[in-house]
C-alpha cells in the first residue's frame, strides 16, 4: 500500500481585488463627512467654549469662538486644520463614488472646494475689538457659503426622490436662518446665537447624511442610479 507523499493543499490567502480596495477607500473618505460634523460640534460649542468664561452659545456667534483674543482660539486653531482635512478628503470621496452623474461629480467638485476654503477662515479670523478684521473675514465667510450653497443645489439635482427634498429643506433652513443671523448682527442676542448654530447645524447633518446614502450604494456606473426608496443618485451620463 503506497503512501501519498504530495503535500496538502495550503488555503492561499484572499488577497483584495483593485476595485474592492478602491471601494475601501471610497468608504474611508465618505466617514470623513461625519467625523468632521461631529468634532465641529465638539470642538466649538463644548471645548471651547467651556475655556470662555461667559461666553452665552444661544447668543453669541460661533465665528467669535475662533476670533483672535478668544480664550477658544488655541483649541480651535489646530482643529480648522483638521476640520480642512477632514472635510476635503470627504469631497474627494463624494467625487469618487459617483461617476457618471453630472450634477452629483460637481457637488462633490465644490464641497472639496468648500473644504479647502477653510484655510482662509485661518488666515483672514475675527480679531476681538478690532473692526478692521470684520470685512476680510465677511468676505471669506461669503465665499465659503457659496461654494456650500451650490454644492447643496448640485447634489439635490443629482438625486431623486427623498435625498433631493431633504437636499433642498437642509438648503433652505441653513440659507434662511444664516441670512436671519447676519441680521441679527453683532448680538448678543437669542436670535444671533440660535439662528446660527440651527443654519452650522442643518448643513453638518446634511453632509452626515449624503456621506451615508453614498456609502451604502456602489461607487459609480449607471447601478447606483435610483433604488427601491427612489432617493439614489440620478444618472445624468458620464463627464
Amino acid at each position: 500500500m503506497s503512501i501519498d507523499k504530495r503535500r496538502t493543499p495550503q488555503r492561499r490567502r484572499a488577497t483584495p481585488q483593485p476595485g474592492q480596495r478602491g471601494d475601501a477607500i471610497r468608504k474611508v473618505l465618505l466617514a470623513a463627512g461625519p467625523l468632521s460634523s461631529v468634532l465641529y460640534v465638539v470642538a466649538t460649542d463644548i471645548v471651547a467654549a467651556s475655556r470662555w468664561d461667559g461666553y452665552r452659545r444661544a447668543e453669541q456667534m460661533v465665528s467669535e469662538l475662533f476670533a483672535v483674543g478668544s480664550p477658544g482660539r488655541e483649541v480651535l486653531l489646530p482643529f480648522t486644520w483638521l476640520y480642512t482635512v477632514l472635510f476635503t478628503a470627504f469631497g474627494v470621496g463624494v467625487w469618487i463614488s459617483v461617476r457618471g452623474n453630472r450634477a452629483l461629480r460637481i457637488g462633490g467638485g465644490l464641497l472639496t472646494a468648500y473644504g479647502l476654503w477653510n484655510i482662509m477662515g485661518a488666515l483672514y479670523p475675527l480679531t476681538l475689538g478690532d473692526e478692521a478684521s470684520i470685512p476680510m473675514h465677511i468676505v471669506a465667510t461669503n465665499v465659503q457659503l457659496a461654494l456650500m450653497v451650490a454644492a447643496m443645489c448640485f447634489v439635490a439635482a443629482g438625486f431623486h426622490g427623498r435625498m433631493r427634498w431633504y437636499s433642498i429643506a437642509s438648503l433652505a433652513a441653513s440659507a434662511v436662518l444664516g441670512v436671519v443671523a447676519f441680521m441679527a448682527a453683532p448680538g448678543p442676542n437669542l436670535l444671533l446665537g440660535i439662528s446660527e448654530r440651527i443654519s452650522i447645524g442643518a448643513f453638518l447633518l446634511w453632509a452626515a447624511i449624503l456621506a451615508v446614502v453614498l456609502w451604502k450604494r456602489p461607487a459609480g456606473g449607471p447601478d447606483n442610479a435610483g433604488g427601491p426608496d427612489n432617493a439614489g443618485p440620478h444618472h445624468q451620463g458620464a463627464t
